[in-house]
Order: C-alpha cells, then sequence, then structure tokens
C-alpha cells in the first residue's frame, strides 16, 4: 500500500468520524496521560504528529498544556480537528505534515508525540525511519519523542505471525507487501495499513535516527484502561527516546 492509498484511508467522512467521536468518547489513554506528564511539561512546545481529529492535541489542552500544534497527513483531519478545538474553545492549531518531509526548521519543539501507531502506518521501512531522522531534527536537544507502536511477539500478533505462509503477510504471496511485518487491517471505514514490528526492529530504526531509549513497555503495564480505550485500541507499546543533549556524548 503507498501513501496516497493510506491518506487516502483517513480522508474518508466515516474514518474522520470514527476519530472524531474518540476525542470526546475516549480521551488521552491512561498510559499517554501517565507518560506525557512524566517527560513533558505543560511550558514546551509540543508537536503532534499523526494527530487525527485530535483526541491527543486536544486532550494535551484539557490537561493544562499550553502549545502544542497538531498535524496530520490527511486535509479531512485537520479541517475536523480544528472545527473541533474551535467548537471547544482550545486556542491549538492544526495543519497538514507528512512526518516524512516535516516544513519546520531544526530544533523547533521540546517534545513529540506519534500517537496510536500512527508511525507504523507509514509504509516502508526507509519512509519510518525518515520520519524519525525528520522528528530527531526539529527536536530541541534534549527533547523526547513519545510514540506507539504494535508489537509482533506479544501474545496476540505472535500467533497471528506463526502462520508464515499467511497471504495477509506472506512477501512471496502478496505483492502488496512491502516489508515482513506489514498488514492490511479491513475496518467498517475501509482497508488500511500498519506495519507490525518487532521491539528489536524498533531499537534498530531509533539507533539510525540516532535517537536514544528511555523507557519502553506494553500499556497493559503501565496503566488500567477504560472499557472505552480497550474497545478503541488494542494493546500496543509505548514508547520514550530522547534526542541527545547538547552536553552529552555520542
Amino acid at each position: 500500500m503507498d501513501v496516497e492509498r493510506v491518506r487516502g484511508y483517513f480522508n474518508e467522512p466515516a474514518t474522520v468520524q470514527h476519530y472524531a467521536k474518540a476525542v470526546a468518547n475516549v480521551g488521552l489513554w491512561e498510559s499517554e496521560k501517565l507518560l506525557f506528564s512524566k517527560y513533558f511539561s505543560e511550558e514546551e512546545k509540543l508537536l503532534d504528529l499523526g494527530c487525527g481529529a485530535g483526541r491527543v492535541t486536544i486532550g494535551l489542552w484539557e490537561e493544562g498544556f499550553q502549545d502544542v500544534l497538531g498535524t496530520d497527513l490527511a486535509d479531512s483531519m485537520v479541517e475536523e480537528s480544528q472545527e473541533i478545538a474551535d467548537c471547544l474553545g482550545c486556542p491549538f492549531s492544526f495543519r497538514r505534515e507528512d512526518a516524512t518531509a516535516l516544513s519546520f526548521a531544526d530544533e523547533s519543539f521540546e517534545g513529540a508525540i506519534f500517537a496510536f501507531n500512527g508511525l507504523m502506518q507509514i509504509p516502508g521501512r526507509a519512509k519510518r525511519r525518515q520520519a524519525l531522522q525528520q522528528i530527531y531534527r526539529v527536536l530541541k536537544p534534549g527533547g523526547s519523542l513519545i510514540f506507539s507502536t504494535l508489537d509482533r511477539e506479544d501474545r496476540l500478533y505472535s500467533k497471528v505471525f506463526e502462520v508464515k505462509d499467511d497471504p495477509e503477510h506472506d512477501l512471496k504471496q502478496n505483492i502488496n507487501l512491502l516489508d515482513y511485518g506489514d498488514r492490511h487491517f479491513d475496518t467498517e471505514h475501509g482497508t488500511t495499513f500498519m506495519h507490525v514490528p518487532t521491539r528489536a526492529e524498533v531499537l534498530e530504526d531509533l539507533s539510525s535516527a540516532s535517537l536514544e531509549l528511555v523507557q519502553d513497555a506494553m500499556r497493559s503495564e503501565l496503566a488500567r484502561e477504560s472499557s472505552a480505550v480497550l474497545d478503541f485500541s488494542e494493546n500496543c507499546r509505548l514508547w520514550v527516546v530522547r534526542k541527545h543533549s547538547a552536553t552529552s556524548s555520542r
């Protein structure tokens, strides 16, 4: 699946409404609140990548954060998130951005977020690494990135991928796949793409972008989530990584 098909899925009205409902009905996960409050301060300038309809961006405003910019690849998501924010009186802005080619100047943000497995919805490992390199570029020294991924070695996906010749993920049988771990998920809104990595794979990608691991854990290990969150999203691995500070050695 190429990036334009991914963009098309997230521009679909039904997909937009699904994510819009999550702003009110789901909000920030308890695990997200835990990590955001631990690694970000309310005064810092934060970048929310793949913001969808604004669940995280607006959720941060509700938690007292003062300067968050929401971005998404899909124009319809940007429009919806801005409309919701305006209706709620949230002063934050939203704009279209491609995470693999960010338009911001170097060292523009103290922190960045790529929630709900958004990084892994970029087709192609080289492109995902490019996005990580772009995030590194726009982070200030010492700035943190918090993101999530599915985990191919978690109980659910280890069972899925143990069937090696399944055409859903067998590269020899499915010409639409770029990397082992790619999956196409059929939802009520259409078909979407997701790469399901191993922990070791993500660590390699982080190293390629010079991002240092601070913490990672499965969501279920971090917090007890509401039924609304569990219905909205399956278990995933949350990551906290950091751009080296100006005074640290490389």
